[in-house]
């Protein structure tokens, strides 16, 4: 039977999300993480050293023998890549926009251009007076670790992606439907609050936000509440100016590894919107070995990435 699987490379873990593919469906068959066997360290986390221990780790952990043909799709973290909107007027020809994007990009990449692979995709925001197109671009020893990582393993990669764009379409999935308006998507981490923003159901752009020197759980929980408070009237105010007319957020979710009960009821209280849990395993086929071993959604939420990179094909 083929598989597929998902990784989603995080600060603190791996999460991996392990598929079956049963005719042109796909059945969830495993959720888990691994941590990494090196210290992680972003401007070092694609060396060659640290191939082979990874590769390792994820063939004993991951690689079954029952699994004749897989799949292996990744999604990394935002800060690892560059995701700008760029303005391309309609009347410019393929040449122009190349040419405009490569300059836009240019001005604000940290190395050199000839360092990345980029890519204008389809998402477009538009409005009245602009079109703005999401570009993509990753760094080439980033696509290179991860060909590399496929061959020792033995995996077919089909996919590299970001955390927050495999979000959105787990988010999708959990709804069925795109949602309408302004969604705003958290990811509460450790001393970290990752913000995503969607305009009917599409990416439109995120933002993180290190928050640390918070060592009482109540006080960090305050914190995390004024940030995003803070956040929902930005993204407010924005939408305004853009669409010229009033904007209020209509659904907020929330996923990661640190949202137990309390502090969900404590900011369900406190907003306008009632935030609610993303559960990425709605919606989705399960094997009966996981039916038998399901986790709690809260439990759950810590997989958005890892099921959505697998989803986004």
């Amino acid at each position: 039977m083929s598989a597929h699987i998902g990784l989603a490379f995080c600060v603190d873990k791996i999460y991996y999300a392990g598929f079956k593919k049963s005719d042109h469906s796909l059945i969830l068959d495993r959720l888990g993480s691994i941590s990494y066997p090196f210290r992680y360290n972003e401007p070092d986390l694609f060396g060659k050293e640290f191939l082979t221990p990874l590769a390792n780790l994820i063939k004993t952990n991951l690689v079954t023998s029952q699994d004749h043909e897989t799949n292996l799709s990744v999604s990394i973290e935002s800060n690892l890549a560059a995701l700008k909107r760029i303005s391309l007027p309609e009347n410019f020809t393929k040449s122009e926009e190349k040419e405009h994007i490569i300059w836009d990009l240019s001005q604000s990449l940290m190395d050199p251009l000839e360092d990345y692979i980029f890519y204008k995709t389809e998402n477009v925001f538009e409005t009245y007076n602009r079109k703005d197109y999401l570009t993509i671009a990753i760094k080439r020893n980033i696509i290179r670790f991860f060909e590399k990582l496929s061959s020792e393993t033995g995996l077919s990669l089909v996919d590299i992606s970001i955390n927050q764009l495999v979000a959105e379409i787990a988010l999708n999935n959990f709804l069925k439907e795109p949602a309408n308006g302004l969604v705003l998507l958290f990811k509460v981490t450790p001393n970290k609050l990752e913000s995503t923003y969607l305009w009917n159901g599409c990416f439109y752009s995120h933002h993180y936000e290190r928050l640390v020197g918070y060592y009482q759980e109540d006080e960090y929980s305050e914190t995390l509440l004024k940030s995003i408070r803070f956040k929902i009237k930005q993204m407010e105010t924005l939408f305004e100016q853009y669409m010229q007319e009033e904007v209020k957020v209509s659904r907020i979710f929330i996923y990661g590894d640190t949202i137990n009960d309390s502090f969900l009821k404590m900011i369900q209280k406190n907003l306008s919107v009632v935030p609610l849990r993303l559960n990425p395993l709605q919606n989705i086929d399960k094997s009966e070995r996981l039916e038998n071993a399901l986790p709690s959604v809260e439990e759950a939420t810590k997989y958005v990435e890892s099921i959505g990179v697998v989803l986004d094909q």
